[in-house]
């Protein structure tokens, strides 16, 4: 039963090393980045329903590419902001 635990708590320390290394190398830019693109795009979607239960109509009263999820996904697409200042190289 010990030997179970060792083994569980070895894989566990040698995939949190693995990753702690790819994140330091940079290698994990690209999947933090698609998946801040698609935090804010949902953000974005929730905030685009939330106009339109309050009666307001896209293209009236918003424009899609104006809420503040779809800029925040646009400036980590060009690399701007937080999550977009991860592109180093």
């Amino acid at each position: 039963m010990v030997n179970a635990y060792f083994i569980v708590s070895a894989i566990v320390a040698i995939i949190a090393v693995a990753l702690g290394a790819a994140y330091t190398t940079g290698a994990l830019d690209p999947i933090i980045e698609k998946i801040g693109v698609m935090l804010f795009k949902a953000e974005a979607k929730a905030e685009e329903k939330k106009m339109e239960a309050e009666g307001m109509k896209e293209g009236e009263d918003f424009l899609a590419g104006q809420l503040k999820g779809n800029v925040r996904a646009d400036d980590v697409k060009q690399g701007i902001g937080a999550i977009g200042g991860l592109k180093k190289f």
